[in-house]
């Protein structure tokens, strides 16, 4: 079945980036964190009426910035990002690297906008974890904090990457440009089975030993998301490039609450932190860009995937393209509203910042 997106409107917010942390109440409200340039304030888009339309909300907490999602007690939960080292002090040699987790709680979504939020640490046992660098020169032991579902069993799944001591393809782009040895990534998931309180390393979803990938100048796997469409089947949808490398996003399955995850397909050729979503009437969404800003669609619970539906053409050069980053959401039955950046219009103005953020608002015509 082909999906078209028609524009219902748009509106402009601003300079701005990374528009990609949102986070959604059951009762409509949405808040979306704005990345900004750092002789800017940082500010947020603010939504009560389900992503129908959004105000600038100015002075943005920080508990704004973490990808909370709400579970179905009614209460918000969001893992933190990385667990830095100090690279002077790395001893490569260690047998066990741990990964401590922060999880952060919030009561309500008014608790999330008055910045009342809990932070307790889990200590990880991931087994082969190594340390590694990001693709900004950062180390770390790993990411999380792009990917979280509660699944229909209880269970909290999390989506990780970052590299295990078996990982060892160098990117030969990084090797020259960073300059540094960067690993290729892999995903894995964790799992908590105590809503929140301690969480466990799961499976791996994707390496690139197992599922090595075309272009040699590609990440890796990366910046997860995921859905579950049907109690049990996850549907994982992971980057693999980066800067100015295009390499594609692909797609996994699980059928066993993530205990194990097939072999990975390609279902567009660009694309970094892919979003996912599932419709009122069942049909997956997945929005990224980098390249160009897009939509995927799939009626078959994610087997089968659209053509892109290009919403905003970029050249594809890193300082005159999309982040790429975006945020999305069902604002009403058959419509789609996108949070996005694109730096056309700035660019045309001379601006060293060129990026402005935008909301569109798409009719869904099958």
């Amino acid at each position: 079945m082909k999906i078209t997106p028609t524009l219902i409107s748009e509106e402009k917010y601003g300079s701005g980036h990374y528009p990609a942390c949102g986070i959604k109440s059951n009762d409509g409200r949405i808040i979306v964190s704005v990345g900004i340039a750092p002789d800017h304030k940082a500010y947020s888009l603010y939504s009560e009426d389900n992503g129908v339309t959004f105000e600038r909300f100015e002075g943005a907490v920080r508990a704004t910035r973490a990808p909370f999602i709400q579970l179905k007690d009614g209460t918000y939960i969001a893992v933190g990002e990385s667990s830095a080292v100090f690279r002077s002090i790395i001893n490569l040699e260690q047998e066990k690297v741990p990964f401590v987790l922060a999880v952060h709680r919030a009561k309500s979504f008014d608790d999330i906008m008055a910045n009342k939020v809990e932070t307790h640490f889990c200590n990880l046992d991931i087994p082969d974890l190594s340390y590694g660098y990001g693709d900004s020169n950062n180390r770390h032991t790993g990411c999380a904090q792009t990917g979280i579902i509660e699944m229909a069993n209880g269970d909290i799944l999390v989506m990780m990457y970052g590299q295990f001591k078996e990982d060892r393809i160098l990117c030969p782009w990084l090797k020259e440009h960073g300059p540094y040895d960067f690993y290729l990534y892999r995903t894995w998931c964790i799992v908590s089975h105590d809503k929140g309180e301690t969480f466990e390393f799961l499976t791996t979803v994707a390496d690139c030993n197992t599922y090595p990938i075309a272009d040699v100048n590609a990440e890796g796997y990366c910046e997860t998301d995921c859905i579950e469409v049907e109690d049990g089947h996850i549907v994982a949808v992971l980057r693999t490039g980066g800067h100015e490398i295009y390499s594609p996003l692909y797609v996994s399955h699980s059928y066993d609450y993530g205990k194990t995850w097939g072999a990975p397909y390609t279902v567009v050729d660009w694309g970094v932190w892919p979003r996912i979503i599932k419709l009122s009437d069942g049909t997956l969404v997945i929005s990224s860009g980098h390249v160009h800003t897009f939509l995927l669609f799939s009626t078959d619970g994610g087997l089968t995937w659209s053509e892109p539906a290009i919403l905003e053409e970029c050249n594809g050069k890193w300082g005159e393209s999309c982040s790429g980053y975006n945020y999305i959401t069902e604002s009403r039955p058959g419509e789609l509203t996108l949070v996005f950046d694109d730096p056309k219009e700035g660019l045309s103005e001379g601006d060293s910042f060129p990026r402005r953020i935008y909301v569109r608002r798409y009719a869904l015509e099958k």
